[in-house]
Order: C-alpha cells, then structure tokens, then sequence
C-alpha cells in the first residue's frame, strides 16, 4: 500500500474523501525600513497562512514631546480591528532610540534592559489568515510623520 496506509485506510479514504497531503512552511523574513513613519501595516497575501516568529522594532523619536507607545495590531481585510495582540509596557520619549522585541513566551518587561531594550509577548500561536492586516504602530501618533520605526519580521508561511 502507498504510503504505509493498510487496505482499512484505503477504505477510509475512499470513503471520506480524506487526502494525505504535507504542509510546506517557509521561513520569511520581511522588513519596512523606511523612515519618518511610525505606523505600518503588513498584509498577509492571498492564499497565504502567516504564523508570526517575532517582530523587532527599531525606534527613534524625534525632538517632539511626548510618550510614545508602541501597539502590536491585527485587522481584517477591511480593515476592521479584529485584536491587540501587544501594547508594550514602556513609553518611549522625545531624542532617543529604543529596541523592542515583540515574540510569543517572552516576557512582558515593565522596565528598560540596558537602557534601551524591551520585550513584550505576542499570542501563542500569532497566526494571520490571507488578507489580515498587522498594524505597528505609536498609538499616541507623536509625530507619525517623522519618528522613524524601522521594523523586522520573521514569520512562517504556507499556501492555502
């Protein structure tokens, strides 16, 4: 029989409609490194499951005042906000530069590692399904238009 299946799998088979099939996952990584923007939006493509590894955020404020903090965001295709997956526990303020990674099982940091480093927890397993959209973004908008908030992200894809 093919694949080790016994003549009873065969009969299930047939019987069903089950299809043995395998799963291809890639590893991905995608970056936005373009400056003077601190809200960003990822779209999951087409026919694409995404389960997101981690996010790593580079952030650097520029001399307006004010608390930045940074919000981990997911919406449906159109847009609606389905879930806030993290809000970190720190805001960033005005002339500075901070390191965030944002990750299922980290902890949720209250306070800044050598200066400048925090990590946040994302839901485990941080599936997106095709079409959902991942916003990054500073939800007290300080200057959206001139901080620069350069982001990674390593996640795992498939086609469905």
């Amino acid at each position: 029989m093919p694949g080790g299946m016994t003549r009873h799998d065969e009969a299930a088979v047939a019987i069903t409609g089950e299809v043995n099939t395998i799963d291809t996952w890639r590893v991905t990584l995608q970056s936005d490194v373009d400056l003077n923007d601190s809200d960003k939006t990822f779209v999951c493509p087409a026919s694409t499951e995404q389960q997101i590894f981690w996010i790593w955020v580079e952030y650097t404020s520029t001399a307006t005042a004010g608390d930045r903090q940074l919000v981990i965001e997911v919406q449906e295709a159109g847009a609606d906000v389905i879930g806030q997956w993290a809000r970190a526990a720190m805001v960033q303020p005005a002339s500075i530069t901070r390191n965030y990674l944002f990750a299922p099982a980290e902890p949720d940091l209250s306070a800044w590692r050598d200066t400048d480093y925090l990590t946040t927890p994302i839901p485990p397993p941080a599936f997106l399904q095709a079409g959902d959209i991942l916003r990054i973004y500073d939800n007290n908008a300080v200057d959206a238009a001139a901080d620069d908030m350069i982001i990674h992200i390593q996640y795992g894809a498939r086609t469905v």
